[in-house]
């Protein structure tokens, strides 16, 4: 009997206080509390990775030692050799051992009816252990971990594609193409010319003046004045003006002309009277 006994603290001493793995919050296997109450110890949670196939399995993977009932084997009388007055040589009593709970996560605590040597705790699931006399585990079963969510990523503005019938947008400090400036106005070409012709009583005078604008259009214009002397005292003047196109240089001399050969048309009616 004894040598079962120093057995029993040997395999204790060897699952002895470890300390628990990551926290439940974090574990994707099986999430394992353990809640010491009045032993000194809080509560505590670890994770088991994977699937472990027990219980037992489940809360060594997760950090915690155990210690079984020399005379009950199976029976978990310390959990990380806590408490340390019970002798773990037969059951604790009822009113101070250690409760075995199962949960899903995030859910509520349920009392097992197996022994944790022969329950398989499914991946993702939530083992419990409470010390005292039967009270389930003094917090809830941990919720299991928020997906990450990915950050957004910023859009890039999408180009306006350019409607068919609007102007072509100028880029930001690109100043925009002068317009070329127009080109003057060719100045007008005047040509004149004055004709004169004297025979015997009679003078002839035309005058033509020519403008050319810069587009290749011309105008002309011409003027004849014709004088006759039938008599000392007749004298006959003809003008036949046509409009003229551009400078007026050929209306001023025209008018010039007109004026020189009623002059000179007066002096040869003077000779004629003053022969007669």
């Amino acid at each position: 009997m004894r040598r079962a006994l120093g057995l029993a603290l040997v395999v204790g001493a060897l699952l002895g206080p470890t300390a628990p793995a990551a926290h439940a919050a974090d574990c994707s296997g099986v999430t394992v509390v353990v809640d010491y109450r009045s032993l000194g110890g809080g509560v505590q949670t670890g994770c088991a990775a994977g699937d472990p196939a027990t219980g037992l399995a489940a809360m060594q993977a997760a950090g915690f030692g155990y210690t079984f009932a020399s005379r009950q084997p199976g029976f978990v009388c310390r959990i990380n050799a806590k408490p340390a007055a019970d002798p773990c040589v037969n059951a604790s009593p009822a009113t101070a051992y250690w409760s075995y709970w199962h949960a899903p996560p995030g859910g509520s605590w349920s009392y097992s009816d197996l022994g944790a040597g022969s329950y398989d705790p499914p991946a993702g699931s939530v083992e419990g252990w409470a010390f005292g006399s039967g009270e389930q585990p003094g917090i809830a079963p941990p919720a299991p971990p928020r997906p990450t969510q990915p950050a957004p990523q910023p859009t890039q503005p999408k180009p306006t594609p350019q409607q068919p019938g609007q102007p072509a947008l100028t880029a930001p400090g690109q100043p925009g193409q002068p317009a070329q400036p127009g080109q003057p106005g060719q100045p007008a070409a005047t040509t004149t010319t004055t004709a004169v012709t004297t025979t015997g009583s009679s003078v002839a005078l035309s005058s033509t003046s020519a403008s050319a604008q810069s587009s290749g259009s011309s105008a002309a214009s011409e003027s004849s004045v014709s004088s006759s002397a039938a008599g000392p005292s007749a004298t006959s003047v003809a003008v036949e003006p046509t409009a003229t196109r551009g400078s007026p240089v050929g209306l001023v001399v025209g008018l010039a002309v007109i004026a020189v050969l009623g002059g000179v048309a007066f002096l040869v009616a003077r000779r004629r009277k003053a022969a007669g």
